[in-house]
């Protein structure tokens, strides 16, 4: 008889472990689900709509460096493209002025090569299967069109205007293989120091001044003073610049995930011109 009571009080004492357990479990798993609302709505991003890039746009805000610095650092790592542009701007009604035109941060000493027919070789990817141009060039076109008032229509363009982890593999930038060296990039970009390429030391990264191309002191000290536009969104594209049985790499470089359609990400930086 003692032995069924004290296995009843066993039963009992894991049927109250059992319950105390669920009761945490459901506590924690509410917990957690108000915790990520709150945060969610702490984030003003979750709330940012991209409309295009003449009239109003639907979310943005006025920021300086101190914002654009955190959203370099974590391009790499969270895979967005970071563009930058230039136009005049009206606070009052949340309208852009002018011309929306691309702003050049730097100048990639990755040199574009072509030549006067279809077999030419291009370093900054391969040759279009469509166009007599390089693959990079027909993604920047259509990827970036859509964002400045004329569009964008360059071929071979050494000033630079974004991050982007693609674009800057395409171009075969030194740092794109290693998170550190895309820090350490970032890190001259800001101050000014010029970035030599770790396989070839002789071969430097200018940084643009308002007149040419000669060394200043780093995005930081030119913009400190500076205002922009920030609009944060998604865009979606497909590139068309391959022929399906043209797959073939060129200097290691690989398309093949430049042919399918993708959303990703994007934060506008417009500057606001005086």
């Amino acid at each position: 008889m003692e032995n069924a009571v004290e296995a009843l009080k066993m039963a009992f004492a894991v049927m109250a472990f059992m319950l105390a357990l669920s009761v945490s479990v459901t506590s924690f798993n509410k917990v957690k689900e108000v915790s990520d609302v709150v945060l969610y709505t702490k984030d003003e991003t979750n709330y940012y709509e991209y409309q295009g890039i003449v009239g109003k746009a639907a979310q943005n805000r006025i920021v300086g460096i101190e914002t654009i610095i955190p959203t370099l650092y974590k391009y790499y790592k969270e895979n967005y493209t970071v563009l930058f542009r230039t136009a005049s701007y009206d606070e009052t009604t949340g309208e852009f002025t002018s011309k929306i035109k691309p702003l050049p941060i730097y100048e990639t000493p990755s040199k574009y090569k072509t030549g006067e027919n279809r077999n030419s070789y291009y370093l900054w990817g391969k040759k279009d299967g469509e166009k007599d141009q390089s693959t990079y060039d027909t993604l920047m076109q259509e990827k970036y069109t859509p964002f400045f008032t004329d569009g964008y229509k360059e071929l071979g363009n050494p000033k630079i205007f974004s991050f982007d982890l693609r674009e800057e593999t395409l171009r075969h930038e030194p740092w794109t293989g290693s998170y550190n060296a895309t820090k350490d990039f970032i890190r001259d970009f800001l101050k000014g120091n010029a970035y030599a390429n770790p396989n070839n030391t002789d071969q430097k990264y200018i940084y643009l001044t308002k007149d040419g191309y000669e060394t200043i002191n780093g995005f930081i000290n030119k913009y400190k003073n500076k205002k922009f536009v920030e609009t944060v969104g998604e865009y979606t594209y497909s590139s068309k610049q391959a022929n399906s049985g043209d797959t073939e790499d060129q200097e290691g470089s690989t398309i093949s995930s430049l042919v399918k359609e993708k959303n990703k990400r994007i934060i506008i930086y417009t500057l606001i011109e005086n």
